[in-house]
């Protein structure tokens, strides 16, 4: 307690001894910073000189205002009390106290929390400018641009304007001449009738040659403009029949290019089909031939598998025959019970015996051969036929398993109900003979329909040789021979026909009387007349149709085309005369309207460009003074942040001197 006691002592005799001497300093400095700007008023030239005496005097007041809070503040009357107070403890104690070194770096932080919130402040303050600054650059370039878009807009509404001037002055213009022209004509009509009424007989047929020329040059305008209607009617029709032709053409192309497409996707659907049903048919045949290979494998394995088994069967039923014969040898080389076990012995070995089939008499190998030759030729020779014309004598002969079946049923047959040899016929014998009927009659059959066809072919193929024959004849004749060497060929052809017919009818009427054939004569004689006549007739008439189209119809059709022609002709160099004539007189009307047109395209031309010139003037001055209103805004705000950058060193440099000061008492004291 004691050293706080004593540091509290301190301090308060401290500041009663420091406060009245600081306070007279700041006082006399206050005083002497207050009399320095009471200058007399200075008068200046220059706006830039006033600007820059109106930021001094505001530094000034600036400092002077710092000043006089750092005096009444407390806050460096302590730091000073706390400074020297520290100086006496480190001259009275030797150890120093930590609490006054962290209170001292507390100071110094505030300190530069301090000056880092100001730079902050003036950083944000700086931001602030420039946003501003920047702000009113765009509002002053969007009105800029409002102004040079409401400008545009009323330059061309005057445009606008003066053309609907030029317009109207125009139309003014055309409707003045039309109706001076039409007074004009009035009054050359009102004085071509007052001097018809004033003049004499003679006088009048001038008139009268005047109002015909007047006539005459009326007709010839009309007709011109008559011809420009027609000819502009006759383009306009040429282009609908253009544009329909076209619309007709992209239609067809159209429908072409669709009947195209329809029938490649029906094709490529008809593709998809067909090769959709190949690889069906192709698979059902691949699973087919498959399944009768193996029916095929099947059926040989298991016919080796019967072989076999037959085989084994009759090895065993052989052992078992061999085995009962040496047990009946021994018997009877012993001599004990002979006949009794021969009786056992011959009863199982015919009952036995009886059930041996016919192929156990054969011998073991032709049996191994007959096995192997089955399983080889089993596709083939086992292969059911279809239809009838594939019957062969394979098919016809007997099987094995046939043969091995009659013979059982022969074996177990027995013998009493059994017919004697020659009777009975075998029941495969029969079987076969009906087959090889049954084949011979189809093959008769079809050789008589393939006999009956080619007899058919060979009469249709004579028919058709004869009739080509007499058509190649025919037309022969008609080239060659001329029109009186056929009616006399026709005659001739027909006293043949009728001496044929004559020797026909007289190997018939011979056993006809005389008074019939005399008839018959007669009326065949008139026939003949008859049919002579009509054939001068046709001649007759042939002949005056080939003169005619000789000689009077094909000269008179000459003539009559060549009159059409003329007349065309002469039709097309009247209406190309016609049309020269109001041609000239249109390209002169036009050619006028051209020029004038032209003068006023020019006179138009040159003032837009004057326009333009002076739009690109205006437009570049603009730009100038932009530039120049830009440059003078930068110069303004680095002054202005130059300035700032002033105010914040003379501040430091304020603070540094009353430091020193400060410094400087408390050494001296």
């Amino acid at each position: 307690l004691f050293p706080h006691v004593a540091q509290e002592l301190l301090r308060n005799w401290m500041k009663s001894k420091l406060q009245p001497e600081l306070m007279s300093d700041g006082e006399e400095e206050v005083d002497s910073v207050l009399e320095k700007p009471s200058a007399a008023p200075l008068k200046y030239e220059r706006f830039d000189d006033l600007c820059s005496s109106l930021e001094h005097e505001l530094e000034g007041s600036s400092v002077q205002e710092y000043l006089q809070h750092l005096l009444q503040s407390e806050d460096v009357n302590c730091g000073i009390m706390e400074d020297l107070r520290l100086e006496d403890i480190k001259e009275n104690q030797k150890c120093a106290d930590p609490r006054i070194i962290m209170e001292l770096r507390h100071k110094q932080v505030k300190e530069n929390r301090m000056r880092r919130q100001k730079a902050l402040e003036l950083q944000r303050q700086e931001k602030s400018l420039k946003k501003s600054a920047l702000f009113e650059a765009r509002l002053q370039a969007q009105e800029e641009d409002r102004r040079k878009a409401l400008k545009a807009k009323k330059e061309e509404e005057e445009i606008q304007r003066e053309m609907v001037k030029l317009r109207k002055a125009m139309a003014e213009k055309r409707h003045t001449t039309a109706e001076a022209r039409r007074i004009k004509a009035q009054e050359l009509l009102r004085r071509i009738h007052s001097n018809k009424q004033r003049s004499d007989e003679g006088k009048g047929g001038k008139d009268q040659h005047l109002c015909d020329r007047l006539y005459l040059c009326m007709q010839r305008h009309f007709s011109a403009w008559l011809k420009v209607v027609l000819k502009h009617r006759i383009k306009m029709g040429k282009a609908r029949a253009l544009a329909d032709w076209k619309c007709q053409l992209k239609a067809l192309r159209a429908w072409r290019n669709y009947t195209w497409a329809q029938k490649v996707e029906q094709e490529t659907q008809q593709l998809e089909v067909h090769l959709q049903d190949q690889n069906r048919k192709t698979q059902l045949s691949a699973e087919h031939n498959q399944r009768r290979l193996l029916r095929c494998c099947f059926l040989a394995w298991q016919r080796w598998s019967r072989a076999e088994t037959e085989k084994r069967e009759l090895q065993i039923k052989r052992e078992e025959t061999k085995r009962k014969m040496a047990q009946l040898l021994e018997a009877v080389s012993l001599g004990k019970g002979a006949p009794d076990r021969l009786l056992e012995v011959n009863k199982p070995g015919t009952a036995e015996s009886g059930y041996i089939p016919a192929t156990a008499l054969k011998e073991p190998d032709q049996t191994q051969d007959h096995s192997c030759w089955d399983a080889a030729h089993t596709s083939h020779s086992y292969r059911k036929p279809k239809f009838a014309w594939e019957m062969t004598l394979k098919h016809a002969a007997p099987s094995a398993q046939d043969q091995t079946v009659y013979r059982n049923q022969t074996a177990t047959v027995p013998k009493q109900f059994q017919a004697p040899g020659p009777k009975t016929a075998p029941v495969y014998g029969s079987c076969f003979e009906h087959r090889h009927a049954f084949q011979r009659r189809l093959i008769e059959e079809q050789r008589q329909q393939l006999r009956k066809q080619q007899e058919l072919i060979l009469e249709l193929q004579e028919n058709q040789r004869l009739s080509r024959a007499k058509e190649e004849a025919a037309q022969a004749t008609a080239v060659t021979q001329p029109l009186n060497s056929s009616a006399s060929q026709t005659r001739e052809e027909k006293l043949k026909r009728e001496k044929q017919s004559r020797c026909k009818n007289t190997t018939h009427l011979r056993y006809i009387p005389s008074i019939k054939q005399a008839q018959l004569k007669e009326l065949e004689k008139q026939r003949r007349q008859e049919k002579e006549q009509q054939l001068q007739k046709k001649a007759r008439d042939h002949y005056e149709k080939v003169l005619l189209r000789k000689l009077g119809m094909v000269p008179w059709k000459r003539l009559r085309e060549q009159t059409k022609e003329n007349l065309v002709v002469a039709q097309r160099h009247h209406c190309l005369g016609l049309q020269r004539k109001c041609l000239m007189t249109w390209h002169r009307d036009t050619q006028g309207s051209l020029m004038e047109k032209v003068s006023r395209a020019q006179d138009f031309y040159f003032r837009m460009l004057l326009r333009r010139g002076f739009r690109n003037w205006r437009k570049d001055y603009l730009y100038a003074l932009e530039e120049r209103v830009s440059t003078l805004h930068a110069a303004w705000l680095m002054r202005k942040y130059f300035w700032v950058w002033f105010d914040l060193i003379m501040e430091e440099k304020s603070t540094l001197v009353e430091k020193l000061k400060i410094a400087t008492e408390h050494s001296n004291k």
